[in-house]
């Protein structure tokens, strides 16, 4: 073969075989090493995915026990006063934000209500975002999933993306999110009373259709986040593999030297010993290997080249 060329002749039996286990150890390491990493990348993902669906979950939590349980007792005190922190969207948001300036491990998650007509014209999706609202709005269906996943750039940043995302639909158990989505006009008095103070503007916030997707839940996370935790692991495993590598050599380098290297070594001084005239020169060896053996066919050699030189010659 090729690569058996490629060593060096003048190199000893360990040095070849090392050199032979290092050209095959780079080699898998190169293929095998593209192969793991796109593995753990996605694996990374997959992580990163179930914490952002976890927080996502959390999210809808409190938005449910705001819409449920909060709102309801504050219906009388705002009905000449909206309040805007009672409302389900602003308070997920909120605590969120709270949650991942608290929480070190989640805090370069961004959470986003991003919507196709918000009444907050901060929560407008982007072009990118409309694209995975029109996706979620194509495959959903009532009691799937319904995740979109990827990656993205934010306007305005040059940093990658990967998010996660969930669709908001009114579903109809929530029908009364539609006494303020529906028009201005038939809206509560204080939502009303905003729009003439110029809080929110337009026709911004109305038009929502019940069962249809309308906006999504979004989590963004660094793509940089990502490839670290990559990194890390396909290191580990790099690291892991090198120092089983090192091991190997080592132990096989000296099994060599003991099993091979010595034994024809003795031989080959017992042969140059027995061409110089020693006769007497021996070693002793008690494998039955193929060394073992070529010892053996060497000392009837010797045995027979003893009788020859003992004979008389007539």
């Amino acid at each position: 073969m090729k690569i058996f060329a490629l060593i060096p002749k003048n190199f000893n039996l360990s040095k070849k075989l090392t050199t032979l286990m290092v050209a095959v150890f780079m080699g898998g390491i190169i293929f095998s090493g593209v192969v793991y990493y796109n593995i753990l990348h996605r694996n990374a993902e997959n992580e990163v995915n179930t914490q952002a669906n976890l927080l996502i979950s959390t999210v809808d939590a409190i938005r449910k026990y705001n819409a449920d349980r909060v709102t309801p007792l504050l219906k009388e005190q705002s009905k000449e006063k909206m309040l805007i922190e009672a409302l389900p969207s602003v308070a997920a948001a909120k605590v969120f934000d709270i949650f991942t300036n608290a929480a070190y491990k989640y805090g370069e998650y961004r959470y986003r209500n991003a919507m196709i007509n918000p009444t907050n014209i901060n929560d407008k999706a982007t072009e990118n975002e409309i694209k995975i609202i029109e996706k979620l709005s194509q495959q959903y269906k009532p009691k799937g999933t319904n995740i979109a996943e990827g990656y993205l750039t934010i306007n305005g940043e040059n940093n990658r993306y990967f998010y996660t995302a969930r669709p908001i639909i009114i579903e109809k158990s929530q029908t009364s999110c539609l006494s303020c989505h529906t028009s201005l006009e038939t809206s509560p008095k204080s939502l009303q009373a905003l729009y003439q103070k110029g809080v929110y503007s337009g026709n911004n916030g109305f038009g929502w259709e019940l069962d249809k997707v309308i906006g999504t839940k979004i989590i963004y996370v660094p793509a940089d986040k990502i490839d670290k935790i990559a990194k890390q692991n396909f290191l580990i495993i790099l690291g892991t593999f090198m120092a089983i590598f090192a091991i190997s050599i080592l132990l096989v380098n000296l099994w060599l030297k003991q099993h091979i290297v010595r034994p024809l070594n003795q031989i080959t001084q017992v042969a140059e010993a027995v061409s110089l005239g020693d006769m007497d020169a021996s070693f002793e060896n008690k494998s039955k290997d193929e060394i073992g053996r070529l010892a053996d066919a060497f000392r009837r050699v010797k045995t027979t080249l003893e009788i020859a030189i003992k004979r008389p010659r007539s």
